[in-house]
């Protein structure tokens, strides 16, 4: 089967997890937004392609299936889970600070006076 320029440009643009509306393909493209919306609804037809909602709840299209795996697994297993911020508690004596604290209560201490 021979494919179209249009539909392969469209596949060739669109990333995984991204939504995408005809009017922006039409935009990139300098196409009119029927025949965008004839390529996509041909990809849909195929499977490579899904309707769906874009932010502005507009129709809009992403690529079909999974996002493709990573060539590297080691990579997934180094990566962490973000977390909360924690906050710290300080319940002892702070080293290096002597100096600066001694500084800090004796210039306390000529004020009170």
């Amino acid at each position: 089967m021979s494919k179209d320029p249009l539909i392969e440009s469209l596949l060739l643009k669109m990333r995984y997890n991204r939504v995408y509306t005809a009017a922006t393909f039409a935009r990139l493209f300098g196409e009119s937004e029927k025949a965008v919306e004839a390529a996509l609804a041909t990809l849909v037809d195929e499977g490579k392609v899904r309707a769906c909602t874009s932010a502005r709840r507009d129709v809009g299209y992403c690529l079909a299936g999974a996002a493709p795996l990573p060539r590297s697994t080691a990579l997934c297993e180094v990566t962490t889970v973000a977390t909360p911020s924690l906050t710290r508690r300080i319940d002892g004596v702070l080293m290096g600070y002597d100096r600066e604290l001694d500084a800090h209560r004796s210039l306390a201490m000529l004020v009170r006076r």
